[in-house]
């Protein structure tokens, strides 16, 4: 990003000082670094809106968006007309399996990903029958019918969007 910020200081001068000369030196000198940080400032807030359709695009085909997270922030007014977005839920209901043929238990591989963070992914239990989920823990255990066996489950409402889109993914693929 301070690459492409340089980057665009430079050309922003060199668009300046084009102007500067092509009105035949009746702009000011300053003209230059304001097109300078025009451009540096465009670069930034291009690449902070551009951040979330990219980081999607590299993500696999089918990845379905839970949530996001957008930003507004005093320092870029400009966020309280149109936020960014900052950080997404997520998951691919290729990578999503049943525990057991019938159970409407699902195991859910959930990505994590912030801006200017590493992505996490969060193996997480979706149970659809009981409106539930849990997180799958190293001492996880399942039994034989491939159930998991004492897990701490979270009760989740109707307006719980991880739930909402695991089952709606999982009843139309199972």
């Amino acid at each position: 990003m301070l690459v492409t910020a340089i980057v665009a200081g430079f050309a922003g001068a060199g668009i300046g000082y084009f102007v500067r000369v092509l009105s035949r030196k009746r702009l000011p000198a300053g003209i230059v670094p304001v097109f300078a940080g025009l451009a540096m400032i465009g670069a930034t807030v291009a690449l902070e809106y551009g951040w979330y359709p990219n980081t999607v695009g590299t993500m696999p085909d089918d990845l379905v968006v839970v949530s996001t997270r957008e930003q507004q922030t005093w320092y870029q007014p400009w966020t309280y007309v149109s936020p960014f977005v900052r950080g997404f839920a997520g998951f691919s209901p290729s990578e999503t399996t049943e525990t057991a043929p019938g159970s409407h238990i699902y195991v859910v591989q959930m990505r994590l990903q912030e801006r200017w963070q590493p992505q996490m992914v969060l193996p997480v239990l979706v149970d659809c029958a009981e409106n539930r989920r849990a997180e799958i823990r190293p001492d996880t255990e399942f039994n034989e019918e491939g159930e998991p066996v004492d897990v701490p489950w979270t009760e989740a409402g109707d307006d719980d969007p991880i739930l909402n889109a695991v089952c709606s993914v999982g009843a139309a693929t199972g």
